[in-house]
């Protein structure tokens, strides 16, 4: 009868540990990242080339994340108020965050800050781009701010026809 108890323990405790996870989840191509303390991942998702720089798209539902770089190339790219490189951040209400509006001075005295770095690019076609990201990005008014950490692009398309959403 113990011996019973101890293997339904261990089978209980097994779905505990393997079912309770904060982790970001891989997917074969991936858009995610960690926003707001909660898991991120894109429904849909897409990446262009466009004035010389990469576009990648993901929409979850009203949700729409677009990271632009100012380069089409492997690197790293700082997300700052004056760089060509941008994240935005359009909300399911219709808000818009980018990492190019400044927070309300009562709100923080801090700028948005992020990278994105660019790690991979695979030379089949359509080329796949895989890279990271994290940021902190504004609404125009500046009195409210968007996180995102932990952000992976993993093999994401180059298909082209997307457009940057108005920063």
């Amino acid at each position: 009868m113990t011996k019973m108890r101890k293997n339904i323990l261990l089978i209980i405790l097994s779905f505990i540990v393997l079912g309770c996870s904060d982790t970001i989840e891989f997917n074969n191509p991936a858009f995610q990242a960690n926003f707001e303390g909660e898991s991120w991942r894109a429904v849909s998702f897409a990446g262009d080339i466009d004035f010389g720089g990469f576009i990648f798209e993901g929409n979850r539902g009203l949700e729409v994340l677009q990271i632009i770089t100012s380069d089409d190339r492997r690197g790293i790219y700082e997300l700052t108020p004056e760089s060509v490189s941008v994240a935005i951040f359009k909300d399911a209400q219709g808000t818009i965050y980018s990492t190019k509006n400044l927070p309300d001075p009562s709100i923080t005295l801090f700028p948005p800050e992020g990278v994105i770095v660019v790690e991979d690019i695979d030379n089949e076609e359509p080329k796949g781009v895989t890279g990271t990201f994290r940021f902190t990005a504004f609404s125009e008014d500046g009195l409210s701010s968007v996180n995102f950490i932990e952000g992976v692009f993993f093999k994401v398309k180059l298909f082209g026809g997307l457009e940057a959403l108005p920063d």
